[in-house]
């Protein structure tokens, strides 16, 4: 499927992640596909595919039978498990030979942001619930009323820690009056990395939703910055968003003031004034005044016992900050 130069770009950042997970899946299939042939064949001629394929390598140092076991079950495969296990590599299959259109999607008009791509990573998470699919009928755990919707669909919810560190990259391209983006701030695990590409008159502070101390937030008028979310080793959220917005990054690292973290490179004059397709001037401005004041941490306050020649430590947190702001306004002038 073509795309604009925009989507490109943005299929370029995440382009790793994309082949982590198509190699997770690429490598779960060969598994699966070599324990239906132990399970299928007779002992004697697995064992001689086996050594042949291990090669001179395993001579005199491995035991072939026991390395042969590892992909077995320990009990041959039912006909039931042996129809999961078939489906489960089908899916997997089918998910790996995706083009990018597994990971890129346009939201219409009017859309719930959340819910879509709650939905758009529960689709690709079908690779996650076939492997565990396959894992659950090979040890005959497999409970159909339980697992059985696994394969179909499987979201984040759902995904393990290990799951989330391979987690499938979403590029979604949206209208500015539904970028309510502090919502996604729940699916910000692991290494998932979403990308969003909005059109027209936007929300200007909308990602400062998303900052917490763990997570990369980018917040942009330049694609080609786009480029910064590839190299984190953690969750990232990025949008492209027209000029005029909030330009902002905030980068993961120590403990302490947010303002260590956040770059803010614009702010937009004045607050907005009026709604922005549902979203209400108020929430605009809330936004704004986050960045804002996020942006602008205050420098540590020495209180007066630092006069009695023991200077305190300097605050550290952005909650020692504001105590010490408070304290600062509330202790009486000179007489």
């Amino acid at each position: 499927m073509p795309y604009d130069d925009l989507t490109q770009t943005a299929i370029a950042a995440v382009a790793a992640a994309r082949d982590d997970y198509r190699s997770a899946l690429i490598g779960t299939v060969d598994q699966l596909r070599g324990l239906l042939e132990v399970e299928g064949g007779d002992g004697d001629a697995t064992l001689v595919r086996a050594a042949s394929e291990l090669g001179s390598f395993a001579a005199g140092h491995i035991d072939v039978e026991k390395f042969t076991s590892l992909f077995s079950s320990g009990a041959s495969l039912d006909e039931a498990g042996r129809a999961h296990l078939e489906r489960a590599i089908e899916t997997l299959v089918s998910l790996a030979s995706r083009e990018d259109d597994l990971f890129v999607a346009r939201l219409p008009k009017g859309g719930d942001l959340p819910m879509a791509v709650t939905g758009l990573l529960a689709e690709a998470g079908r690779a996650f619930g076939a492997a565990r699919t396959a894992e659950l009928a090979r040890t005959g755990r497999f409970r159909a009323e339980e697992h059985k919707a696994w394969i179909d669909h499987f979201p984040p919810a759902l995904w393990s820690r290990r799951e989330r560190e391979i987690a499938p990259p979403l590029v979604l391209r949206l209208d500015g009056g539904d970028l309510r983006a502090g919502a996604l701030a729940d699916l910000l695990e692991g290494a998932q990395k979403i990308v969003l590409l909005v059109d027209g008159e936007a929300p200007p502070a909308a990602l400062v939703r998303c900052v917490t101390p763990g997570v990369h937030v980018l917040q942009t008028d330049d694609p080609e910055e786009l480029a910064r979310i590839g190299p984190v080793d953690g969750p990232s959220i990025a949008a492209v968003l027209p000029a005029g917005s909030a330009r902002f990054e905030h980068v993961p690292g120590p403990a302490g003031p947010v303002g260590t973290r956040l770059s803010v490179s614009h702010l937009p004059d004045g607050e907005p004034k009026r709604a922005v397709g549902t979203i209400s001037a108020f929430r605009q401005a809330e936004e704004l005044r986050q960045l804002r004041s996020l942006a602008a941490s205050p420098a540590p306050v020495v209180p007066t016992s630092a006069l009695d020649g023991e200077a305190p430590a300097a605050p550290t947190t952005d909650a020692d900050l504001l105590a010490a702001w408070i304290l600062h306004q509330a202790s009486p002038g000179p007489a």
